[in-house]
């Protein structure tokens, strides 16, 4: 592959290397500006692991955005709308769309009733006891590791594809400079880390719209598009699409694709502590609010990525000059990455290198910072060290980020020395991980799940999952193979027992023998003790200068305070975590967006594609560039939530923050002629 790579093997470890350490240097010089002009410090657990609990809107939601949109959300979509027409990138975009927008749902009950938790195996230990956290743990644990090994896998084959670069080389460096910023900022320098790369990677997604769109001699316009995919229908067909079509929605495996992509969105959504840590972090006042409009906006990734890059590789197909893509590369997500370059050249392959880089860093980053919390949280401290104090679990989550860094690129090298791809990746997380959608999601929603059923619905819904998809290998294609198990009709019925064993047997038990639980344990439980004074981020600052130093800090310590005051709510006491909550507005909230989320879903899951797919009706040019201006509006959207809306809620915080720099800037320069006037 890499004879036939655009770019020399010198980019790839320049943006693998260079750009990744650029980057780690970048975030910890916010990192330590963060712990320079507030009182947030990163020795405290609360902060390392929840960002303090206090994140507003804009960063949750681009927090969000980014951590869904790894490289199999690029990649992943593009190749649906390549094999199977127009509704891939629709339903790939559903099957994350409703998870994050029914977890707005759920995170007004986790502030209502287990707002002091870290982790959700933690909330189920006081519910369910050690069979119950086990479970749970378990879950998250092979969530995150099949999510880490997803993100690496994709983002690998794309620098190979690109660079020529070495498969496992890529594999194992990537992590490196983001565990490194990781490890120093901790879970609010992810926050800040997806802002910033969500903001460039929606640019260049804006890009390659209007290159595919507007600027290509080669398409140029929806309706030049719509021509060569009528073309491609003739050539390759679509078995199950009305006319074999890849312009319509009436299509039996777009149908079948819908109610995989929805199933393993949800035992993702609902398995990743990465959402539960998002949850945990954000404000009381606007989780929800933060959830849902995620959600919103992250749809016009994959619907973006679809559309632009995936039909458009299928309709350039019908061209003589456009490379032949085999069933391995279709799999790997390269359709996207072959067309960006066949219509933009060496800066379309230096484009999508950076689009790949930064999803992979910023959705990696959250499976660092989330799986390193399960593991100080529910192993170490749970397990080995429950007096642990803030200090030690911080140090412990560090040594977790990087074994997992570690972990995951051994992972992602086993899965890809055995022919496992993006593809069977996919198809198997929904087998693996919908097991514990309504044992997890319930154990916060409902007082009478009981112990039997958090168990049995988790781990025993995962073994009935894994057996039917083994045996449906079996029996309808012959064999087990890696290619069996990523058979359409074999990892459907995997992913539906997966999540309809886990929904029987975890509501059946508990119906059978309710547990009637007292929410007030989980309001109530234990925090990491903070070994902190509140001085202890300022006297550490005092101590690490020089005596003539310590005037300097001292008259900047009024400046410093007001920062914090606009930019987080007060540090975080025990008190704060249970007394501090409006608990009717809280229920009000819940009632609201259970409300709002079901018209939603009955909108973007029946009213729009009920009829477009039970209508014989193929898309006609008109009806197809007004399908593509409705995918643009939706990207501005996102990029106002991302861009726009974190800017605007912290200006007064980013305002006074300049001021601070400026003023020890502007001190430190007045002093200079004053010493040179001395010494004259």
């Amino acid at each position: 592959m890499s004879s036939a790579a655009p770019l020399p093997q010198g980019a790839g470890y320049a943006v693998v290397l260079g750009l990744g350490f650029a980057f780690a240097l970048f975030m910890n010089g916010i990192t330590w500006i963060q712990q320079k002009f507030s009182h947030l410090s990163l020795n405290s657990a609360s902060e390392f692991s929840a960002a303090s609990r206090s994140l507003k809107t804009g960063l949750v939601v681009a927090g969000i955005i980014s951590s869904w949109t790894w490289s199999l959300t690029l990649l992943q979509s593009a190749t649906q709308s390549y094999n199977m027409g127009v509704s891939g990138g629709y339903w790939y975009a559903i099957g994350g769309t409703l998870q994050i927008a029914i977890f707005s749902v759920i995170a007004s009950k986790v502030k209502i009733n287990a707002n002091r938790a870290t982790t959700f195996p933690e909330v189920a230990y006081i519910r369910f006891g050690t069979a119950g956290h086990l479970s749970f743990l378990w879950c998250g644990i092979v969530c995150n590791a099949i999510v880490s090994a997803c993100i690496l896998i994709g983002a690998g084959s794309v620098v190979t594809a690109l660079t020529g670069m070495n498969q496992y080389a890529s594999l194992f460096l990537i992590p490196v400079g983001v565990a490194i910023y990781v490890a120093t900022g901790g879970l609010r320098a992810t926050f800040i880390c997806d802002a910033t790369h969500t903001f460039a990677l929606l640019l260049i997604l804006l890009g390659f719209g209007f290159v595919v769109f507007t600027g290509s001699n080669v398409v140029g316009s929806p309706t030049k598009l719509h021509e060569l995919l009528v073309k491609a229908a003739e050539t390759w067909p679509v078995e199950g699409n009305y006319h074999g079509s890849y312009l319509t929605f009436r299509s039996r495996p777009g149908a079948i694709f819908a109610v995989q992509s929805i199933i393993t969105g949800f035992g993702l959504v609902t398995c990743d502590q990465g959402y539960w840590s998002r949850a945990i972090a954000s404000n009381p006042s606007s989780t929800a609010r933060a959830y849902f409009l995620g959600g919103i906006g992250w749809f016009s990734i994959p619907l973006a990525c679809g559309t632009a890059l995936g039909l458009t590789a299928r309709g350039l197909s019908t061209l003589p000059d456009f490379p032949e893509l085999s069933a391995f590369e279709v799999g790997a997500g390269l359709a996207a990455v072959r067309t960006v370059t066949y219509l933009m050249g060496t800066a379309g392959s230096v484009l999508m290198l950076l689009l790949i880089f930064l999803s992979v860093t910023s959705a990696l980053s959250a499976e660092l910072i989330a799986t390193s919390t399960l593991l100080s949280y529910d192993v170490y401290r749970h397990y080995f060290n429950p007096k642990a104090t803030s200090h030690q679990v911080v140090t412990a989550s560090r040594y977790f980020i990087a074994f997992w860094a570690v972990f995951s690129a051994a992972l992602a090298s086993i899965f890809y020395a055995v022919g496992i791809n993006l593809g069977w990746l996919f198809y198997f997380l929904g087998v693996s991980t919908a097991s514990g959608v309504f044992p997890i999601a319930l154990t916060f929603l409902w007082k009478d799940l009981s112990t039997a059923g958090a168990v049995a619905g988790s781990i025993g819904g995962m073994a009935i999952a894994l057996i039917v998809w083994l045996v449906t290998a079996k029996t309808h294609v012959g064999s087990i193979t890696v290619d069996s198990l990523s058979d359409q009709w074999v990892s459907f019925a995997g992913n539906t027992a997966a999540i309809i064993s886990g929904g029987i047997l975890s509501i059946g038990l508990s119906l059978w023998r309710p547990a009637n639980f007292d929410w007030e344990k989980t309001r109530s439980m234990a925090v990491v003790e903070e070994d902190l004074s509140p001085s202890s981020s300022e006297s550490a600052s005092v101590s690490s200068s020089s005596p003539n130093q310590e005037e300097k800090v001292n008259e900047t310590s009024n400046e410093k305070n007001s920062v914090v005051d606009v930019e987080v709510a007060p540090a975080l006491e025990d008190s704060v975590a249970v007394d501090g909550l409006d608990i009717p507005a809280l229920n009000r909230t819940f009632k609201k967006y259970t409300f709002v989320f079901a018209i939603m879903a009955i909108i973007i899951t029946l009213v729009i594609p009920a009829p477009l797919g039970g209508a014989p009706y193929v898309f006609s040019p008109k009806f197809f560039t007004a399908f593509v201006v409705v995918m643009f509006i939706w990207l501005f959207f996102a990029f106002f939530l991302v861009v726009i809306l974190p800017v605007y809620e912290s200006r007064h915080a980013l305002l006074r923050i300049s001021r601070a720099i400026f003023g020890i800037w502007r001190s430190k320069w007045v002093k200079i002629p004053q010493l040179f006037s001395v010494s004259a």
